[in-house]
């Protein structure tokens, strides 16, 4: 089972318990909520997890070559 502590440790001690006991409830739920969030918002969601991903491999590859990233994105860090 995977766990996510900060998510853990930020529900209530019943909620725990409760999605301990059903976690089939818990993966409905989950389920629901995705796709409600990606009926209304999908294109924002899609658009954002594109632009992440090809800073990522941007960032990647620069770091592959031995570039040095944008003066833009050192000052960021």
């Amino acid at each position: 089972m995977m766990r996510i502590s900060a998510i853990e440790k930020a529900m209530p001690d019943d909620v725990r318990r409760t999605a301990r006991e059903h976690p089939f409830l818990v993966i409905a739920a989950g389920a629901l909520a995705g796709y409600y969030l990606g009926k209304s918002h999908g294109r924002a969601i899609l658009s954002a997890l594109v632009s992440v991903g090809i800073t990522a491999g941007a960032s990647s590859a620069r770091r592959m070559l031995g570039v040095e990233p944008s003066p833009r994105l050192a000052r960021a860090r």
